[in-house]
């Protein structure tokens, strides 16, 4: 479970928007971009136009579908169509326009642009996305299911890259309060700890000496608490991570061996040549990213830097 935090993130959201208002207001026949608008605050009041629900913002969704919920508006099934020309691969419909020139926007093309390489829910399966529909490993979940929630099936922050493990595993379940990868107010990479519990002495060499362990900011809020252990238990991301004992026990003997007097003559004699800096020689060692913008880069990156931290070896 990691955040997305891309660079320039509401410049994606922004360029999304533009794309389809552009073929809302170029394209024949259909709702027009007023029509829509009336239907939006038809459902939600004037405060709401087809601008603001595209660019609303985890806390802003959240919002709204507890209004949603409430509501006995009637469903607009055409921000579904909408999603469905973005997903498509053969029949393009959105472009982005810039120097005169028109590059296609799909779901293909949003993956690539946020950067996210492994699943942020699970971050162990790897997002490999490629042109061809059946054999592309990502998807786009949907935070707020489009079945249920028509209104935001195309909105920037509803649409997760994610595995198709996951995808599944979350699938049109709302009942319960998750954390959106995007969201800011929730600082899941800090607020929420993989640790190491010892059971036997055999720890440094057996994968039965020792458990996992979950630790969580004695700071954090019962509401963050709750959904990050949502997210925990409904991923199924316990038994997942248990099957990785194989990494953690290599850490902890790592961590005997890589102590800091052995780091600092590896960077005396290589910094330069084979690393660029401490952190390089780091991902070298622990086999995954120390910071937390980098996590996304490789599967299990997260519990990797966790352990390494306890262990001192970071």
């Amino acid at each position: 479970m990691i955040k997305i935090e891309t660079l320039k993130l509401d410049d994606l959201a922004l360029n999304h928007y533009k794309v389809i208002k552009n073929y809302l207001q170029n394209k024949e026949g259909g709702y027009s971009l007023e029509e829509i608008n009336d239907k939006i605050k038809s459902c939600f009041g004037d405060s709401l136009d087809f601008k603001k629900l595209i660019l609303a913002k985890p806390h802003e969704l959240e919002v709204l579908s507890e209004m949603y919920k409430w509501k006995c508006c009637k469903p607009f099934n055409y921000f579904k169509t909408l999603y469905n020309y973005l997903n498509k691969y053969d029949a393009i419909k959105f472009y982005t326009e810039e120097d005169s020139k028109k590059t296609p926007y799909r779901a293909y093309e949003l993956v690539k642009l946020l950067g996210v390489q492994t699943c942020p829910y699970c971050n162990r399966n790897t997002i490999y996305n490629i042109k061809n529909k059946t054999k592309r490993t990502s998807e786009l979940d949907h935070y707020y299911p489009k079945s249920k929630y028509p209104f935001f099936a195309i909105s920037f922050y509803n649409l997760i890259p994610s595995c198709k493990v996951c995808n599944k595993i979350k699938l049109d379940n709302d009942d319960k309060k998750y954390i959106n990868p995007y969201d800011t107010r929730f600082d899941f990479n800090k607020n929420m700890k993989f640790g190491l519990q010892i059971e036997k002495s055999s720890f440094y060499y057996s994968e039965n000496g020792f458990n996992f362990k979950y630790k969580f900011d004695a700071k954090i809020s019962t509401d963050e608490k709750q959904r990050i252990e949502n997210n925990l238990n409904d991923f199924e991301l316990k038994d997942l991570y248990d099957n990785h004992k194989d990494i953690i026990l290599e850490l902890i003997q790592k961590a005997q061996i890589y102590n800091d007097s052995y780091l600092d003559e590896l960077m005396q004699k290589y910094e330069g040549t084979l690393f660029k800096n401490r952190e390089d020689l780091l991902r070298l060692v622990t086999c995954g990213y120390v910071s937390d913008e980098d996590l996304h880069k490789r599967p299990l990156s997260k519990l990797i830097k966790d352990i390494s931290e306890e262990l001192n070896l970071t």
